[in-house]
């Protein structure tokens, strides 16, 4: 799916104060691209990459980044890697309307399709096809790879590709006499085990399923939700149609409808009052799980590492998550690589961007974050469990299940989505996470709602 800005929304969005003109003139095709040598220019240059990391000392991200600075100046001594951390697609967006954009970006979830339909991203297609082969392209896993093309060009490359299961307190089944989580599961057996495992009058609870409660203290945020739409058989969005909302739907409807009753009907979920430190402190949902408040979480691959170091008092394993009427889905994230369209320096970027999806780069990345590339899942099993031993015997299978049988996907975005998002995740928050509103009549009306704005956005960009 794909998202669009008008260039009037980005530059509002980005609180810039710089002429449309300057964002407009960077177009999406980027300068230079053709040229682009796969072996630099072979002058000395510095580039400037665009980190999510923080950038303090210690941190196991900006670690990363360290390490990988001193690799690749050792392999490429004229190119010197000059970061930014904590990036974000506003800051980019503004540095790229003051005409001094960053030459490679790391970015994730929406932001490469927002800056993309922006046009401040460089069109990669023509340095694949150049600089990549057949099986380096094959390599990279499918739905994410499709995520980062947008209107037929390909705008991004995968840094890494996290997917979602359900971590699970095994201390905690056996001492309620339940059997382990299978990958057999349906939505029966996972709800009537969530209701088995819950204890309100002790404050443990099956899971938590709850929506947008501040930013750390839920696990059904949009992209993690849509895993439970997709589940069973419904949309977030038109799939022949991004301009067209799907949160209507009857089996979306249901979907959500089943995540609200497990919290308000079942209270087999965690509810907004009862999380610890609500409302002022919540505490996230990996220590509710970490601290013995829930018995189960719908994670990350990228929660593996952390939760070693929570170090819980008790044993633990990860399986898929259960598959609904629908089948099997996962969330698959979007964290990948782009180019500034308007770099000066495209040869000796597209040298980093190159060395970024190198065997060097991933021997980096691989010890903590799942792979963006399929030959690379089964090193990845291995190399976590040696940075992290405490991972020994988990099973690291249930987040490779997904890209490796084709059934995680990233998430789903309405064309518009950046003027349409807030109220979705009101929306839900309202009909399910605090149970305020009907489910679907909040539903109905939202999509009635993100229709209508989408079209006045499409006319306003003049249908393009």
């Amino acid at each position: 799916m794909i998202m669009g800005w008008t260039r009037r929304r980005v530059v509002q969005a980005a609180a810039i104060g710089a002429p449309v003109a300057a964002l407009v003139a960077c177009g999406p095709t980027g300068g230079g691209q053709d040229a682009a040598k796969a072996t630099g220019s072979g002058a000395p240059v510095t580039l400037r990459l665009a980190s999510r990391a923080n950038g303090t000392p210690g941190d196991v991200g900006t670690e990363e980044f360290n390490a990988g600075k001193s690799l690749f100046e050792a392999k490429f001594p004229k190119i010197t890697i000059e970061y930014t951390w904590a990036m974000d697609a506003a800051k980019f967006l503004a540095a790229a309307a003051a005409g001094d954009g960053f030459d490679v970006q790391d970015l994730c979830c929406d932001q490469l399709p927002l800056e993309a339909r922006a046009g401040v991203l460089m069109k990669l297609d023509p340095l694949i096809k150049k600089g990549m082969k057949e099986s380096d392209v094959k390599d990279w896993i499918e739905w994410q790879y499709k995520y980062f093309n947008i209107d037929g060009a390909q705008y991004g490359m995968g840094k890494y590709m996290g997917t979602t299961a359900l971590y699970y307190n095994k201390e905690w089944f056996q001492q309620k006499g339940v059997a382990f989580p299978h990958e057999t599961w349906d939505w029966n057996k996972y709800r009537d085990t969530m209701i088995r495992l819950t204890d309100v009058s002790n404050k443990r609870w099956g899971i938590n399923l709850l929506g947008h409660l501040g930013t750390v203290g839920q696990t059904m945020s949009e992209d993690r939700r849509q895993a439970k739409v997709l589940q069973n058989g419904g949309h977030f969005v038109d799939p022949q149609n991004d301009l067209k909302s799907a949160l209507d739907g009857p089996k979306t409807i249901e979907a959500f409808e089943w995540i609200r009753d497990r919290i308000w009907k079942d209270n087999a979920s965690i509810q907004p009052a009862q999380v610890p430190g609500f409302p002022d402190n919540i505490l996230s949902s990996r220590l509710q799980f970490a601290q013995g408040h829930v018995a189960m979480l719908e994670e990350g691959s990228w929660t593996l590492a952390p939760l070693t170091v929570d170090q819980p008092n008790f044993d633990w394993d990860v399986v898929t998550l259960p598959k609904g009427a629908a089948g099997r889905n996962v969330l698959a994230t979007t964290d990948g690589w782009a180019m500034w369209g308007q770099t000066k320096k495209p040869d000796d970027a597209w040298v980093l961007l190159s060395w970024l999806n190198s065997d060097d780069w991933y021997g980096l990345q691989s010890k903590r974050l799942q792979p963006a590339r399929l030959s690379w899942l089964p090193k990845w099993q291995t190399m976590i469990v040696d940075a992290y031993p405490a991972l020994k015997g988990k099973n690291l299978k249930a987040f490779t299940m997904g890209p490796e049988q084709g059934f995680a996907r990233p998430w789903e975005l309405h064309r518009y989505h950046a003027a349409t998002n807030q109220l979705i995740r009101t929306a839900f928050e309202e009909s399910v996470t605090r149970n305020q509103k009907p489910v679907k009549d909040t539903h109905v009306d939202l999509a009635r709602q993100v229709n209508e704005i989408q079209a006045k956005e499409h006319a306003a960009s003049g249908g393009k």
